[in-house]
This record gives structure tokens, C-alpha cells and sequence, in this order.
């Protein structure tokens, strides 16, 4: 019996393929991977204003309405935000904190400090119980929210 070490298996068996064939398909290849093979998300970027004034820090999420749930988040800093996610319909909740008064107490070195005591910027129809919806689309998309709270 033949014993068969690495360097005796061929990795490619010996075969003829005309020129032309074979740049018709690594041309084919490359499109298959420019054209087929994105991860299916899209963008979505925009701002985020309560009351006419930009949100200073806070979080929105879309949550994805229909077919497998997806939830992604992202950072409101000074009323601007960046998503990816995939094209779908989605609610979206925003949460963000805002002072409303402060108490003292002892800190780890024993001395007085100053608390801020937060409460929810946004009313429930926009976070818990939001009513907000978008759809979103392959590529970039702009998502301007201007909530109003005051009549």
C-alpha cells in the first residue's frame, strides 16, 4: 500500500480552461461580490429637537415593526444621531434625562456633594409608548424628529 503525504495530493487537478473563459468568470466574480454580497443595511442619520432645542444627550432606538425583530440604538449628541440598520418600518423611542433639582448628600470622601435629581425628558408617546414611526430605506436616510411638548 501507497502511503500519500501532503506534497503528494495535487490541490488542483489538472485542468484546461480556455483564456477568455477564464476572465469572463473573474469578471463575474467581482461584480457577484460589488453587487451581491452587502449586509443589507442602510443608514439612517438626522436630528432630534424637543420644544425647538436640540436634545443635548440622550438615546433613540428603532425598533423594527414587522418580520424578525431588530432593535438598534444609537447616541443623541447635541441633537444629531447615526444609525445602521436594515430597509423595514420601525417605532422609535427616545429617552434622555433632564435635571429637575438637586439634593446633598455625603460622597465617598465623606464630604457634601451636590446630586442632580433627572427625570425623563421625553413624554410617554415618544419613549415607552411612542408613537413615532419612519421607514426606512436601502442607503442613507435623514430622519428629522421636532417633538413638541408645549402648546
Amino acid at each position: 500500500m501507497r502511503k500519500l503525504n501532503a506534497s503528494s495530493l495535487p490541490l488542483f487537478p489538472s485542468v484546461e480552461i480556455p483564456q477568455h473563459l477564464a476572465w469572463w468568470f473573474l469578471t463575474l466574480f467581482n461584480l457577484s461580490l460589488l453587487l451581491g454580497c452587502g449586509d443589507g443595511t442602510s443608514s439612517a442619520s438626522g436630528t432630534v429637537t424637543i420644544d425647538g432645542e436640540p436634545v443635548a444627550s440622550g438615546m433613540i432606538t428603532f425598533v423594527k415593526s414587522e418580520g424578525e425583530l431588530v432593535r438598534e440604538g444609537a447616541i443623541i449628541k447635541d441633537g444629531a444621531f447615526q444609525a445602521q440598520l436594515p430597509p423595514g418600518n420601525y417605532k422609535i423611542e427616545l429617552n434622555a434625562q433632564k435635571v429637575v433639582s438637586t439634593r446633598k448628600q455625603k460622597g465617598f470622601d465623606g464630604k457634601d456633594e451636590e446630586v442632580p435629581i433627572t427625570e425623563e425628558l421625553f413624554p410617554e408617546p415618544y419613549n415607552t409608548k411612542t408613537t413615532l414611526t419612519t421607514k426606512i430605506d436601502r442607503g442613507p436616510n435623514n430622519v428629522k424628529l421636532d417633538i413638541k411638548t408645549k402648546k
